[in-house]
């Protein structure tokens, strides 16, 4: 009984500390948002372990994150054009990354286009549970500090995204950007979808800031609009064609993310997007 009164005191003081401050609000928030991505794993990593490198295991954690993790954050996730998500051929999926609430909503989405693996940095290959549990659904983890070794490891997967037909999630800015604006791409997505003769989905989720803002210590609940575009194909395409087909890619990326998410761009042949 005295153990039930302390945790209900303990949760009434914390709901009126967060009321009466939005600093306290942002970092209690954010210190259980870091909880969960511990815990989430722990709970899925012994579903996973027994079939280490399959790409399905992230399913477990994606379950969790869309019934449980997202109401409780109270970050909703609309997806528009989400059949454009659930083909069957392999494909090179590209992000805006803003910060680590991405995570959120790509583990909300991730059903409609699994099996689908993830490129991210070697630095959250040693991050515990979750580096464990995104080894054990066969993550990439680049060296960001070696462009050649991170080139080389991309190369290698170009057969696995064609045979085994797989989708693979990348960043293209590399590191996350909240200015509401995309940082300049980085090749290795579009050398991928070149190589295998793959289409590239540029996915667009919508500016955080107004619930989400590290530099003003808020995080309140909101909205989050996950616009897919259409699917940009790069059949014919060589890797001359790579600058054009990264800056068509990026600027239809940057369209609806900076003008709102009604826009809907028209679906264009790689190398043809600059003449529509």
């Amino acid at each position: 009984m005295e153990l039930l009164v302390f945790v209900l005191f303990s949760f009434l003081l914390l709901r009126l500390l967060c009321c009466i401050s939005s600093t306290f609000k942002f970092y209690t928030k954010l210190v259980c948002y870091y909880l969960v991505l511990i815990i989430v794993p722990l709970v899925t990593i012994p579903l996973s372990i027994f079939r280490p490198g399959d790409p399905k295991n992230i399913l477990y954690n994606s379950w969790v994150v869309h019934h449980i993790v997202v109401p409780l954050f109270g970050v909703n996730w609309e997806v528009r054009n989400e059949e454009r998500l659930k083909t069957k051929e392999p494909c090179i999926l590209v992000c805006n990354h803003q910060s680590s609430l991405d995570i959120l909503g790509m583990m909300y989405i991730w059903p409609l286009f699994s099996p689908c693996i993830a490129v991210l940095k070697r630095e959250l290959l040693f991050t515990g549970p979750f580096g464990i549990v995104s080894w054990l659904a066969g993550f990439i983890f680049l060296d960001r500090c070696n462009s050649e070794d991170a080139r080389n490891t991309l190369n290698t997967k170009v057969k696995e995204v064609k045979e085994k037909r797989v989708k693979m999630w990348i960043f293209p800015e590399g590191t996350r950007n909240d200015n509401s604006t995309l940082l300049p791409f980085k090749k290795g997505a579009f050398h991928i979808a070149v190589q295998a003769q793959v289409p590239i989905i540029p996915v667009v989720f919508s500016s955080y800031s107004s619930f989400y803002k590290v530099c003003e210590k808020r995080f309140d609940t909101g909205t989050v609009v996950i616009n897919i575009l259409p699917p940009v194909y790069t059949d014919g395409l060589t890797t001359q064609d790579i600058p054009e087909l990264m800056m068509n890619v990026r600027s239809s990326m940057l369209n609806v993310l900076t003008l709102g998410t009604n826009c809907n761009p028209t679906k264009e042949r790689g190398r043809h997007i600059a003449e529509s």
